[in-house]
């Protein structure tokens, strides 16, 4: 075989391909930088459907201001129990920091009603899930908290904090939420992440009626042991 030498046809011929070329790969290897690749759901209360993902048009995009353009649906989740849903997400790094928002709906078909709806941040499933560590990148848009949280028709979010949102109101069995929409900042250097979600019941009259009587007690022991000294 000849030796392919700086400027020869052959060479020139290979550089021009290799020039034409290049904005092609590089434009292929950053679309596939910065994805969430993937998800499934783990449940023992509830369905998940109507998940999927869009590839990020705008990686990278940590603390952008509003609607993040990065976007995964997840349309239903039909409770028929009050437990966690846990959605464990594949993630590439990114070469930094890039900001999904989440678009969801949720509907309540677990017999009771609800006061609020908690979702958390961390890694594994079921008994094995673990709060992320603070401080590790994986959060809730923290710390500038300039991208929306909207919690659908019944509930209104809590201030949010870096794990955890928590919404609170009052959603009625049979009800569905559409219109639920958070951000979730993802880091470099995991290739999973867990994002946990927890229907609140209302408390039954009996469970409030007990706390009432144990309260009432406490307060009256209290009281007695003051009198006896």
């Amino acid at each position: 075989m000849g030796t392919l030498t700086i400027g020869s046809a052959p060479a020139r011929i290979l550089a021009r391909v290799l020039c034409a070329a290049l904005p092609a790969i590089l434009a292929s290897a950053h679309a596939q930088a910065g994805e969430i690749t993937g998800l499934a759901w783990h449940s023992g209360v509830a369905s998940v459907a109507g998940e999927f993902i869009v590839a990020p048009s705008d990686p990278n995009n940590d603390d952008v201001a509003g609607v993040s353009p990065n976007v995964v649906f997840i349309l239903q989740k039909n409770y028929v129990g009050i437990g966690p849903v846990d959605i464990e997400f594949t993630v590439a790094d990114t070469g930094g920091v890039t900001e999904y928002r989440i678009e969801e709906g949720v509907n309540n078909s677990t017999g009771l009603d609800w006061s609020g709806y908690h979702l958390e941040l961390g890694f594994g499933v079921g008994s094995g899930f673990v709060k992320a560590a603070a401080g590790g990148g994986l959060d809730f848009d923290a710390p500038d908290f300039n991208s929306p949280n909207t919690f659908g028709p019944f509930f209104t979010g809590l201030p949010p904090t870096e794990l955890d949102l928590i919404a609170t109101g009052f959603m009625p069995h049979a009800a569905f939420a559409s219109g639920i929409l958070f951000h979730i900042d993802v880091p470099d250097g995991i290739t999973t992440f867990t994002l946990r979600q927890s229907p609140i019941a209302v408390p039954e009259p009996t469970s409030i009626a007990g706390l009432l009587i144990v309260l009432v007690l406490g307060r009256r022991a209290r009281r007695e042991w003051r009198i006896a000294r």
